[in-house]
Parts: structure tokens; C-alpha cells; sequence
């Protein structure tokens, strides 16, 4: 038996695990920078879904010029689009002096990602055609022999979506094993709490029982997550990954005030307690 040494693959690991960490950090500063700019920004959901983003582009996201060769990520659920943007910065896509101008006419970052913005590849923010798109994209690159994987990250309020049952059926039959969803299952959607709008307890069994793999990870930790798409990559089949999350995760946030995308309580005033405008936690 040959005997290997597996400490600098460990280590390997590690540094790669703590980079993606360490990322998360500086890019939960970012979102708050950017929400003291501008309030109207969706803070909990980009709160919620930061650790997936930054975890997906900086481990499994490979840049090809040959769109068939190259791995796609989707943002279905648009409006966590600040999120997107504060990672993208940290891997040097969007310059840094462009987060505080989002949303103002003299910035390129807008609430929603737009394919003009380096670093995004579908612009969305209408619930449920991200998903639609993302399985077009993956059909595409099977019928073409391309290498390409296509990533999408959705919300759990978005399954309420009606197109969403005829992309997950299409891509079951079609058996698009390049095709990973992530649902960001924060509980809350813009009505409230997801439980209290509509009922999705069961929407794990659905999607197992119409083709899909399903898996599960703690939406805020790395190691989990990594492990989980690492599954994920050698199925036969689409996969989806159900990742619990809290929607205002790392920062000090009253969840039963807030409407799912922080802008105001229910007296209308922000109700964000940042303690002293910028409070968290220094993990990833």
C-alpha cells in the first residue's frame, strides 16, 4: 500500500475554506456600507444568501470565453443582487467605489443584476425565469457537448412561481446533470413568513419525486456548503440543494419588524439596530 502524506492537501483545503471566510467578512462590510447609502437596497435576502454567493464564485465558478465551456451563475432571485455585487468586488469584477453609488444615476449597479454589470450573466429580478433560463443554458450545453455547469440560487418565496414547476419538470426528464439550484430557505418572502403566505414544508418531496436530487446544507457555513455541491457535481441528474439560512443572518436585525427586504418596519421607519450603524459578527 502506498502510504500518502494527506496533510498539504489539508491544508490546501483549509486555506481555501478560510479565503472563502475571510471574503464573506469583508463583503458583509460591503452590504453595510452600502445600506447606509441607501436604505431601499434588500438587505435581509442579501444577507441571507452571502455565504452561497461568495462560496459559488470564488471555489466553483470557472471563466471560459467559449460560453459552452464556461460555468454560469444565476441569480434568480434578483433583489439579493447587493450581495452579488459586494462579492464580485472582493474578486476584483466591480471596482469598490461603485458600491456606495448603487442605484444612483451616475453608478453601473442597479437593485436587480443587468448583464452590463462585469461578472453578472443574466439579468433578472422578475421571480421564477431565472430558473427557466438557467435550464435553456444547460440544454444548450449538453446538445453542444460544452463543459459548462449552470449554478442558480433562488429564493425559497420564489417557488410560488408557476414557471418554476415547468422548468424543474422539463429539466427532469431531461436529465441535465450540469444543473445545480440552491434555494436560499430563509423562511420569509415579501409578505411575511413563508409558512404564513403558503405552505412549503413539502416542496423537498415535490422536487425529489419529479426527477431532481435533493440535498441539504447549513446555508451559512462554508464547509457544509462546499460539501454539498461537491456531492452534488457527481449526480446523474439535476440536484437541488435546500440551504437554511436566516434571512438577516450576521446582523443585528429585528426579523418580526422587518418585511423580507429590510427597507421598513411596519410603522414605515427603518428599524435596523446596527449598534452604532455597523454591527456583526467577524466569521464567515
Amino acid at each position: 500500500m502506498v502510504k500518502v502524506d494527506a496533510a498539504p492537501i489539508l491544508k490546501s483545503i483549509g486555506e481555501e475554506i478560510n479565503q472563502i471566510q475571510n471574503t464573506v467578512v469583508s463583503a458583509r462590510r460591503s452590504l453595510i456600507l452600502m445600506h447606509n447609502y441607501d436604505k431601499h437596497i434588500h438587505i435581509t435576502s442579501s444577507l441571507s444568501s452571502l455565504n452561497i454567493i461568495a462560496t459559488l464564485l470564488m471555489k466553483y465558478i470557472r471563466r471560459d470565453d467559449n460560453p459552452l465551456n464556461k460555468d454560469w451563475f444565476i441569480l434568480s432571485k434578483g433583489h439579493a443582487a447587493p450581495a452579488l455585487y459586494a462579492v464580485l468586488t472582493e474578486v476584483g469584477l466591480i471596482p469598490r467605489d461603485e458600491l456606495v453609488k448603487i442605484n444612483s444615476l451616475n453608478g453601473v449597479l442597479q437593485n436587480h443584476p443587468d448583464v452590463e454589470i462585469p461578472g453578472v450573466d443574466m439579468s433578472t429580478g422578475s421571480l421564477g425565469q431565472g430558473i427557466s433560463f438557467a435550464v435553456g443554458i444547460a440544454v444548450w450545453i449538453k446538445l453542444r457537448n460544452g463543459r459548462g455547469r449552470v449554478f442558480v440560487l433562488m429564493g425559497d418565496g420564489e417557488q410560488d412561481e408557476g414557471q418554476v414547476w415547468e422548468a424543474i419538470t422539463h429539466a427532469a426528464i431531461l436529465k441535465l446533470s450540469n444543473l445545480i439550484v440552491i434555494i436560499d430557505w430563509n423562511g420569509f418572502q415579501l409578505d411575511g413568513k413563508t409558512e404564513a403566505v403558503k405552505s412549503k414544508h413539502y416542496l423537498p418531496f415535490i422536487w425529489s419525486a419529479i426527477g431532481w436530487k435533493v440535498l441539504w446544507c447549513d446555508g451559512h457555513d462554508v464547509v457544509s456548503i462546499v460539501s454539498t455541491v461537491n456531492e452534488a457535481l457527481e449526480s446523474d441528474r439535476p440536484t437541488v440543494i435546500f440551504a437554511k439560512t436566516m434571512y438577516s443572518y450576521e446582523a443585528e436585525v429585528n426579523n418580526n419588524d422587518f418585511k423580507q427586504n429590510g427597507e421598513e418596519s411596519v410603522n414605515g421607519e427603518p428599524k435596523t439596530n446596527w449598534n452604532a450603524r455597523c454591527s456583526w459578527r467577524d466569521v464567515g
